[in-house]
């Protein structure tokens, strides 16, 4: 492992930034839909619960503050937010950066990192739609213009 990686450190960060691609191609962002966008993290994180146990990791041991990976404030989905809230489909009175973490935490909510309530995949459907439209119409009064 060390002839690849070269450490454990690194070994972790290999894992994280796969774990965290994974999640970008499953849940695209759509910035004139960012209620859609939380329902797709919703659904990944569901869907892949060790993606917040990794990042809740990272935070507890690694980057206790600061954002999580470097490049986040020139990411696309920035990028894309920005350009929503030109074109009037996002509030523009809240950097875009801000809107990005809000929605990011708001999927989060019933996520492994959750300190209320873990969801899992076996709970009932009805369970997961209640949730997703709680947390699409939550999204969409938060952050339209």
């Amino acid at each position: 492992m060390y002839a690849y990686y070269g450490s454990k450190e690194s070994l972790f960060d290999a894992v994280l930034a796969d774990q965290v691609e994974g999640i970008l191609e499953a849940a695209p962002l759509t910035a004139e839909d960012l209620p859609g966008y939380a329902v797709r993290l919703y659904d990944a994180y569901l869907a892949h619960p060790q993606l917040v146990r990794l990042a809740t990791w990272a935070r507890l041991e690694r980057t206790p503050a600061g954002h999580l990976f470097s490049e986040a404030d020139e990411s696309p989905k920035i990028q894309a937010i920005a350009r929503a809230q030109d074109s009037g489909h996002i509030d523009p009175a809240l950097p875009a950066a801000d809107v990005h973490s809000m929605v990011i935490s708001m999927a989060m909510t019933w996520s492994p990192g959750s300190l209320t309530y873990t969801a899992t995949a076996a709970d009932p459907s009805a369970d997961h739609d209640r949730r997703r439209t709680s947390l699409a119409a939550a999204v969409r009064r938060a952050f339209r213009s």
